[in-house]
């Protein structure tokens, strides 16, 4: 439990993360009604959920009494709660499995993680092949039809001589809003809670940081945009390669252990800020040149 100092920094940090939320939400045409009932829900889910006693059945005056609504309120919210479908996660599909499989290292990429054209298919079963490929990811389907796929949302060529190319190493496509906007659920959701468990658990923080420069000019952003680009997927290839030499699932000799999902990310973020006392084209001496903030 915070104290009530950090409580109110707590609440500060929420209301300023939710800033951009709800501008999304009012572009989006999402009433605050809407999102008021949304919230009642999640708060009674989680509750139920995270916050029961071992020794006692879960009731609706326990609820009450966590969530602090009224007791009358929670019966008709538990319902709707359970009846509420949660979006399909976007990384729990064949596609995304295919292309991290194929960018995991050989046979299929370079150590790495740079993936290699390949062959639809070979005479010589060991060989590296589009078509072992599928198999390797577990594909109950026939490989044509996952080349389709590949091929439709863009993550793939196929060359005029057979030999398939990998040519998106995401699986959302850039006209792909419904993906993107699952995605939106995810990722936030794991970086806040990354961030909780640093705050709770400082003797074993988890990796969360970031670089931040406050006076990059405006005629810079289109290179840095390309570079950051290039650099993050340098460093998601690397990561690919990393977590795929760890899972047991392509790794039957890694380390054993209770299951555990684990994920590596980079972000790229631009906003226009606040402009100093002096002008840009003015020397500033007591700002600094940038900063570095990291948890751990």
């Amino acid at each position: 439990m915070l104290s009530p100092r950090l409580k109110e920094h707590f609440v500060a940090a929420i209301r300023r993360m939710l800033r951009p939320v709800v501008r999304q939400l009012i572009a989006y045409g999402i009433t605050y009604p809407t999102f008021d009932r949304l919230v009642r829900e999640l708060y009674v889910e989680v509750a139920e959920q995270d916050f029961a006693l071992p020794f006692k059945k879960q009731t609706d005056s326990r609820l009450a009494v966590v969530t602090g609504m009224s007791r009358k309120e929670i019966p008709p919210l538990r319902a709707r709660a359970r009846e509420g479908a949660g979006a399909a996660a976007v990384e729990d599909n064949l596609v995304t499995h295919l292309i991290g499989r194929w960018m995991a290292g050989p046979p299929y990429a370079s150590p790495d993680g740079v993936a290699r054209r390949l062959p639809y298919e070979t005479t010589d079963a060991r060989a590296p092949s589009f078509a072992r490929l599928v198999r390797d990811a577990g594909a109950d389907i026939p490989v044509r039809s996952v080349l389709d796929e590949l091929l439709r949302v863009g993550a793939a060529e196929l060359l005029p001589n057979g030999d398939v190319v990998l040519r998106n190493e995401a699986n959302v496509s850039p006209a792909d809003a419904e993906g993107k906007l699952a995605l939106l659920g995810a990722d936030p959701a794991e970086v806040f809670a990354t961030i909780v468990h640093n705050i709770e658990n400082p003797d074993s923080a988890r990796l969360q940081r970031k670089v931040v420069y406050d006076n990059v000019g405006a005629q810079a952003l289109e290179q840095l945009r390309a570079e950051a680009r290039r650099l993050g997927e340098e460093f998601i290839r690397r990561a690919n390669t990393l977590l795929a030499s760890y899972d047991r699932d392509r790794n039957p000799d890694a380390p054993a252990g209770k299951r555990s999902r684990v994920v590596l990310g980079a972000y790229y973020f631009e906003e226009e800020t606040t402009p100093r006392e002096k002008p840009d084209t003015a020397p500033v001496k007591s700002a600094p040149p940038g900063r570095i903030r990291r948890s751990r």
